[in-house]
């Protein structure tokens, strides 16, 4: 009785600390979504510049990869791996209202996409040894709401105080980064059982991560093919990322109020319309099947785009299709390694991840920028389009075979 009592009350610890986490998390992560948008209109930043910045994000989770895969996974350690990792995110931001040039900016930017991405297998394992699969599910979906909820209120805010010009984006930044870092004193608290078998960190040349990985993907086939659609439909997103800025300021003229009130308002209903359904849907349908839907909402949202030209209005429709799709990627990626995994450790599938998020980001971007600049970003949103129909297409192909394979 009394381990159960201790049980139960880890479970709660865990769960007010995620939650924390994430409300306390959303104020920065808001800012950050509108600095290709500061860039272009308050910085001027060039199309390479911006380029540069999308790259960042997807580029470093290759250091991150890293981070995670060399990380001790004992007792105690995940804890430490996670707060470390939290903490290095957040600080570079504290010097915001002393220094703000594009290099900087795009310095702290990297440090916290590096660090931020590195936190994320330490974070889903603790989450997997303290809290049941059935809270753990309800718990990222609630959680994901409300941070959404959240996240509508600050779009509201941040909008209004940007093109008042009442507080500069620098000093936003600063305020947003001490809230984060408010929330590691929970989680520094969390104890974590230890598993029969804890995984010894892990030894050997640099490329012994990757082929561990690409070894669990030629292992593991419907894990492949979750990564290859993945793959695609991230690579039509990151291709689109820096047209977009160029279509909002340049092609629709969008103020900070505009771009806020279809970020964080239309977006934040999609995404707290749908959460519920898309956990549903986990317990009805097969994760391949579910990507496929994440992949046909994401192709819907460039569409919707490019018919804003005619009426503003369909702006807000491309971002609640957006939000929507963005729930049910959210949860898919996050809780797929636990989800492949079953009752092993989860970290290598959310290693494979973060990988392949790096892989596909060292390109894509870069490209999209110089095809912006020879073509435009209308042609870019329309290849962005299918893309993402093509990666629907793909698992439907792979999963016909699949079945096709089992009936033989």
């Amino acid at each position: 009785m009394t381990t159960e009592i201790k049980t139960y009350q880890q479970w709660r610890s865990t769960r007010l600390a995620l939650l924390w986490m994430n409300l306390a998390a959303e104020p920065l992560i808001s800012l950050y979504t509108l600095i290709p948008f500061i860039l272009r209109k308050d910085l001027g930043a060039t199309l390479f510049q911006i380029s540069l910045f999308v790259t960042l994000r997807p580029v470093l989770s290759v250091f991150s990869f890293y981070w995670s895969a060399y990380l001790k996974e004992g007792r105690g350690k995940l804890v430490a791996n996670l707060v470390s990792a939290s903490v290095l995110a957040y600080l570079p931001f504290l010097f915001f209202p002393w220094v703000s040039s594009f290099w900087y900016l795009l310095f702290a930017s990297g440090v916290y996409q590096l660090f931020s991405r590195a936190a994320i297998p330490s974070l889903i394992e603790v989450l997997k040894r303290n809290i049941p699969k059935a809270a753990r599910e309800h718990a990222f979906s609630l959680f994901f709401i409300l941070s959404f909820v959240e996240s509508g209120i600050l779009g509201l805010f941040f909008g209004h105080v940007l093109d008042a010009h009442v507080v500069s984006w620098n000093t936003l930044f600063f305020f947003a980064a001490l809230i984060g870092l408010s929330s590691i004193l929970l989680f520094s608290r969390q104890k974590v059982p230890e598993l029969q078998e804890e995984t010894k960190p892990k030894t050997g040349s640099i490329f012994h991560p990757w082929r561990e990985s690409f070894q669990l993907m030629r292992n593991r086939a419907d894990f492949a093919h979750f990564q290859g659609a993945f793959m695609i439909g991230g690579s039509a997103l990151m291709l689109m990322a820096p047209a977009l800025s160029t279509y909002y300021v340049d092609v629709l003229n969008l103020t900070y109020s505009n771009i806020t009130t279809a970020r964080f308002i239309f977006m934040a209903i999609g995404v707290a319309g749908s959460s519920l359904l898309w956990k549903k849907g986990l317990s009805h349908v097969s994760l391949l099947k579910l990507t496929r839907w994440v992949l046909f909402g994401f192709g819907l949202f460039p569409i919707a785009l490019l018919l804003a030209q005619v009426h503003l209005w369909l702006l807000y429709l491309a971002f609640f299709f957006y939000g929507i799709a963005q729930a049910g990627s959210h949860l898919i990626w996050n809780l797929s390694g636990t989800f492949f995994a079953a009752d092993q450790n989860s970290s290598p599938y959310t290693r494979v991840n973060i990988l392949m998020l790096g892989l596909r980001g060292a390109v894509m971007p870069l490209a999209g920028g110089l095809l912006c600049d020879f073509v435009g970003p209308v042609p870019i949103l329309v290849l962005g389009t299918l893309l993402c129909f093509y990666g629907m297409y793909y698992l439907y192909q792979t999963q016909s075979k699949r079945v096709k394979l089992s009936i033989d």
